[in-house]
């Protein structure tokens, strides 16, 4: 296992768990003790975790995302096969709403070769992509700045969607459960993502499948409430929209 993919399962059995031991951790990712603590202490440098002896607790502040570098780091491939099947979408002359995910990051790559599009983000960084490709305007919604995740929310960011109608929306979450609807860890966020979802008219879930049957504590919507759902493999029987 990468280090990467290590730290980040270590991350989100922290949070299932709210306190977890280094000698489980051993067991559950077939670590030595040695790796285990190493990993800890550069979580809890990064603000994701508290070390204590012996283990490591959930942290309420760090329902905020992992940092974007890890976070860009996730699934390369997956995120590559669901940008590339949301381009598809996409025609000259759309408005379109794109969160601050990495996986919208690497949809705004690939919006190339359009004489015209409106772009609207609240992702710093998806923001600069689109700002290097002719034919686009784009808008940035402003707000504070989570510089944790590259993203900007709260009302302002919110009030500034709130201006705007899309065609489509794209956008990520950090869960999606058939039951439990589409979620996210942190409110703010969720918050973003509503507003996205009201003012499209269409609204495109970018999921990758590690993310299927997964709930946080933030909800976004039910799964109807969105038109398609993208994921890098074929999505099980109760994902499927009518």
């Amino acid at each position: 296992m990468l280090p990467l993919e290590r730290q980040n399962t270590i991350l989100e059995l922290v949070r299932q768990r709210r306190a977890i031991s280094v000698e489980e951790l051993c067991r559950q990712l077939y670590s030595s003790g040695a790796t285990i603590r190493r990993d800890l202490k550069m979580l809890e440098q990064s603000g994701l975790l508290r070390r204590t002896h012996g283990g490591a607790v959930f942290v309420e502040d760090a329902a905020k995302d992992s940092p974007a570098m890890l976070r860009e780091a996730e699934n390369p491939g997956p995120k590559s096969i669901i940008a590339q099947k949301a381009r598809e979408l996409i025609c000259d002359g759309q408005t379109l709403f794109l969160d601050s995910s990495t996986t919208a990051c690497r949809l705004a790559e690939r919006l190339t070769g359009f004489g015209q599009l409106r772009v609207v983000t609240n992702g710093l960084k998806t923001a600069m992509i689109l700002s290097e490709i002719p034919g686009i305007q784009v808008y940035g919604t402003g707000g504070k700045l989570r510089e944790n995740a590259q993203s900007f929310v709260g009302t302002q960011t919110t009030e500034a969607i709130a201006r705007f109608h899309a065609d489509l929306a794209f956008f990520s979450c950090r869960g999606v459960h058939p039951e439990g609807g589409i979620t996210d860890s942190n409110e703010d966020e969720a918050d973003v993502k509503k507003a996205y979802l009201h003012n499209a008219s269409r609204s495109v879930l970018l999921c990758d499948s590690s993310k299927l049957g997964r709930q946080m504590f933030c909800k976004v919507g039910p799964v109807s409430s969105v038109w398609k759902i993208f994921s890098d493999l074929p999505l099980p029987a109760e994902y499927l929209l009518e």
